[in-house]
Parts: C-alpha cells; sequence; structure tokens
C-alpha cells in the first residue's frame, strides 16, 4: 500500500511517533492539534509524495499554537 502523506511529530529534538496517511486521508489542523496535545510535540512535519516524481518529498513544517 502506498502512502501520499507522512506526518513526523518531534519532541526534544527526536522522532517520537511517524503516522502514514493515504491521499484520500491527508491529516486536518485538528489531527496535527490532537497529536501535538497526546505526543507533547514540539513540532511536527507533513512530507507529501510529490505526483511528479516518485519519492520525491514536500516538506513542511506545521505551525500550532
Amino acid at each position: 500500500m502506498l502512502y501520499k502523506y507522512h506526518v513526523a511529530i518531534i519532541k526534544d529534538d527526536m522522532v517520537v511517533c511517524d503516522k502514514y496517511y493515504q491521499e484520500n486521508e491527508k491529516p486536518t489542523d485538528e489531527t496535527y492539534q490532537k497529536l501535538k496535545n497526546q505526543y507533547e510535540a514540539d513540532q511536527i512535519f507533513l512530507n507529501t509524495v510529490d505526483d511528479d516524481e516518485l519519492e520525491s518529498f514536500i516538506k513542511e513544517e506545521i505551525k500550532l499554537e
């Protein structure tokens, strides 16, 4: 099964959890907030598989309060 989205949950400069989502399951702001609260995360990154090139990723930091 191929995944379109990878969410990396970071705490104390370490990845504490990885979550993977299919194309039709893109995480929402509510999902990010739940993950932040659950893992007491310092940062959350969303990596998206680029449609143009296999195994090419677009990385973005998710900003949460």
